[in-house]
């Protein structure tokens, strides 16, 4: 049985990663606007909630014997991520004004994850490291966890490559959500407005304080700022949910793999088509430029999707870990299929 909140908690936290890429693209062309002061805090809020809402999803698949887990959840994420990475990797180099090493870039991304698909690299790393600890005692692991998510986000440990610093940082969160999963999911759906709004509130406080000192890199202080933002993200879910008007980012929260995988590719583009170009923008284009380009990241995912999905094997799912006759899994990069 789906659960609203999750859904809807996942649908924003996909909004926010979309949004993000479209700042950051924006940005080069000098079209992101006020937008680009949000890169910061939407850094510090969308990847802890997504993959503290993955790891909510994995204790199910964690009880499994290995083969289940590897077969219909890390090959599954594995075929996914090197075949969009093929794909965005030769669609970026065909563009104007391609990275570099964008074919020699191809070769790495078992040891160099994409910048734009690395969740679902880490999202399998996460499960097996997930599996093969399952017996630890939960305070060691997940307080394990922390640390290794404290040096990295302080920046007192680095391994020179932001995808894997990044795997570092939020491994917390899953393995947090992963040992607490029965508690949350039974606590969360009992918040009201008044937690939503508190969580937000101290989170929005937190962050302008340590924005202001400009020393946000103190010791388990983002830790803290990405454990507010999961109250808030998860608050805001079941608030979402109960309204039936923001359906649609619970739809959005079922859709999370196409969504994920196929929004690279007009934001880059938009980037690429964009870059050298003397125009003369209007005021207040950079306000609405992101939004829109996000929109139409999200609209053209959906649409591939709706199009693909059911027909054409292989492309949203890994052929291979589907039995003869079966259903076609759930369009979630987390979920238990991928899940529950």
């Amino acid at each position: 049985m789906r659960e609203g909140w999750i859904d809807s908690a996942r649908g924003l936290a996909i909004v926010l990663v979309v949004l993000f890429h479209a700042v950051i693209n924006l940005d080069l062309v000098g079209l992101a606007g006020p937008w680009s002061r949000l890169a910061y805090t939407l850094d510090t809020f969308r990847m802890p909630l997504f993959f503290f809402l993955a790891g909510l999803l994995a204790p199910a698949l964690l009880a499994r014997p290995l083969r289940t887990v590897l077969r219909t959840r890390c090959l599954n994420l594995i075929y996914l991520y090197v075949l969009w990475c093929l794909l965005l990797g030769t669609f970026r180099a065909l563009l104007p004004h391609p990275p570099p090493d964008a074919f020699a870039s191809l070769a790495r991304i078992l040891v160099e994850p994409n910048v734009y698909l690395w969740f679902l690299y880490t999202l399998c790393l996460f499960t097996l490291v997930g599996w093969l600890t399952r017996w630890l005692p939960a305070w060691l692991v997940v307080g394990t966890a922390l640390i290794c998510s404290a040096v990295f986000a302080a920046g007192l440990v680095s391994t020179g490559d932001l995808p894997w610093d990044k795997t570092f940082r939020y491994w917390f969160f899953f393995v947090l959500a992963s040992r607490t999963a029965p508690t949350v999911r039974s606590v969360v759906p009992r918040m009201r407005p008044v937690h939503v709004v508190g969580a937000a509130v101290a989170y929005v406080v937190v962050l302008g304080f340590f924005l202001y000192v400009s020393d946000d890199r103190i010791l388990f202080v983002r830790p803290m700022l990405g454990l507010l933002a999961v109250a808030a993200g998860c608050g805001l879910g079941v608030m979402i949910a109960q309204i039936p008007a923001l359906g649609f980012v619970r739809h959005l929260g079922t859709r999370t793999l196409p969504i994920y995988v196929v929004h690279a590719f007009p934001i880059t583009a938009a980037a690429a088509l964009l870059t050298g170009r003397d125009i003369d923008w209007p005021p207040g284009t950079g306000l609405v430029a992101v939004p829109l380009l996000t929109l139409a990241a999200i609209l053209l995912a959906l649409a591939l999707d709706r199009l693909i999905t059911g027909r054409i094997r292989g492309i949203f799912d890994a052929p291979f870990t589907r039995r003869p006759g079966a259903s076609a899994p759930p369009n979630n990069v987390d979920s238990a299929h991928l899940s529950r």
